[in-house]
């Protein structure tokens, strides 16, 4: 009995190490990962199809070489949107600009039903603005435009709407997988499995499909290094 509790020991005390000496902030360029006190930050972009940049947080598992972070409510930079005084009585505007205040043209906009059937799909024009004539089958509002962030909202009676749409992909509430692979004390690779994480009934099986689909695909791995901060004595 003795001996099966000191190989248990054991392991626990490997497992624990090997967690700890995963944390820390890692970087390469404008990718970033940092786990610390149980919560990961991510931002990355370029595994696959993916163009836009990811982001987001929260608490993480970390085993068998697989990160997952179950995301929270993001608290960096994000597309929001703000209801205006009307400014036509008979119709709608909807103003979309960057983060930084400029007009976005072409933004995709789509006025929707309360069933999400799109009314009128358009775009933004040089001034980063739609009119959409009033029509009380409109109850929502999409508005999406290559590497930025989409947002939808429900539309309201006698209001304007300007949009500010922030350059990144958010993931809130999904769990998002990394294949991690520790090349040395001070650089990992990391692989994007999943940004949408359903572990089904067996979540070990389902990991080991996502591994094995991102082999068959492959998808390169990023490599980050280790941060440091530098500590001056007096």
């Amino acid at each position: 009995m003795k001996k099966y509790i000191s190989i248990f020991l054991f392991l626990f005390a490997t497992y624990s190490i090997h967690s700890q000496n995963l944390e820390g902030n890692y970087k390469e360029g404008a990718d970033s990962l940092s786990i610390s006190g149980g919560k990961a930050v991510f931002n990355v972009s370029g595994f696959g199809a993916l163009s836009t940049r990811m982001v987001g947080e929260g608490k993480y598992e970390y085993f068998d070489n697989f990160l997952l972070i179950n995301t929270e409510e993001y608290s960096g930079q994000k597309t929001r949107f703000e209801p205006v005084n009307g400014s036509k009585k008979d119709s709608t505007v909807v103003r979309v600009v960057g983060l930084d205040n400029y007009a976005i043209r072409g933004a995709l906009t789509e006025f929707l039903s309360e069933s999400d059937k799109a009314i009128r799909v358009g775009v933004t024009d040089d001034r980063g603005r739609i009119i959409q004539p009033n029509d009380p089958k409109i109850r929502k509002i999409k508005v999406s435009n290559l590497g930025y962030q989409d947002i939808v909202f429900d539309a309201a009676p006698g209001k304007d709407f300007l949009v500010k749409l922030a350059g990144n992909n958010v993931i809130e509430n999904q769990t998002v997988v990394f294949k991690i692979n520790e090349e040395d004390e001070e650089t990992i690779s990391i692989i994007l499995l999943s940004d949408d994480f359903d572990p089904g009934k067996d979540r070990t099986k389902s990991l080991d499909r996502l591994n094995k689909r991102a082999q068959k695909s492959n998808v390169l791995p990023k490599r980050l290094k280790k941060e440091y901060i530098p500590v001056y004595g007096r």
